[in-house]
């Protein structure tokens, strides 16, 4: 199979679906090529999206598709303290509710010069919905279970090959420009030969999705988005 559009991108993680869809929105005809199935969830790691953030949202005109999906509208987005999970609250930062996000201005961030305050959503909610938009969208068009093997660059712009997952079948996408938006492991970086200066592990963080129902009636209350949990040992 062969396409030839605009700017192609690889990778429809938030980053490239946003990118694509402000391209979009400037009249910019985009290719987006992802190696995962069509609705399959994303791993879990964002957690929180930003003022500016919120703001190119409400520039695309989806905004409030985004506040309102997360949390309840009433649920305190505030963070806390505790000694354990059912143990003493040892302080709280208080963070608005979604519901009242944009008149209570009592949290820390609520001086920001800013139309859209920040919002508490995790990516496995917040991702769908950028890909409702993008797949929706006349300018993009979007190729899941497709791997990219290779990307060549010439004075005519750029093309890259990937692989159909499900089939024997190759796909090659000719573009002006190619956009690596793939991770850490990039082959766009690669090919590019980009490399990282500076420390490459700076902290190591172990993110899990675990369900467990019963757990937000045992929770010491007031509720609250986050719980930091601190146990002290004794020497």
């Amino acid at each position: 199979m062969f396409c030839e559009t605009q700017v192609a991108i690889i990778g429809a993680g938030p980053v490239g679906l946003c990118l694509a869809l402000d391209l979009a929105w400037r009249g910019i005809h985009v290719t987006i090529v992802e190696q995962r199935p069509a609705g399959q969830p994303p791993s879990v790691k964002c957690n929180h999206i930003a003022s500016r953030t919120m703001e190119a949202f409400r520039r695309l005109g989806f905004v409030g598709r985004i506040r309102s999906a997360g949390l309840p509208d009433d649920y305190p987005n505030d963070v806390t303290l505790r000694t354990r999970a059912t143990g003493y609250e040892l302080t709280r930062i208080h963070l608005p509710c979604r519901r009242t996000r944009y008149t209570d201005t009592s949290g820390p961030d609520g001086w920001w010069p800013t139309p859209e305050p920040a919002h508490r959503i995790n990516q496995i909610y917040f991702e769908p919905i950028l890909y409702a938009e993008a797949a929706a969208n006349e300018r993009i068009r979007v190729f899941n279970d497709h791997r990219v093997e290779e990307i060549h660059q010439d004075t005519a712009g750029a093309r890259l090959v990937a692989s159909n997952l499900k089939s024997d079948e190759s796909l090659e996408v000719r573009a002006e420009y190619v956009v690596g938006c793939d991770g850490g492991r990039s082959l766009a970086r690669k090919t590019i030969g980009a490399t990282l200066h500076g420390d490459e592990v700076i902290q190591r963080v172990q993110s899990s999705f675990i369900r467990a129902p019963a757990l937000i009636g045992m929770v010491t209350k007031p509720d609250a988005w986050m719980s930091y949990l601190y146990t002290l040992e004794r020497a």
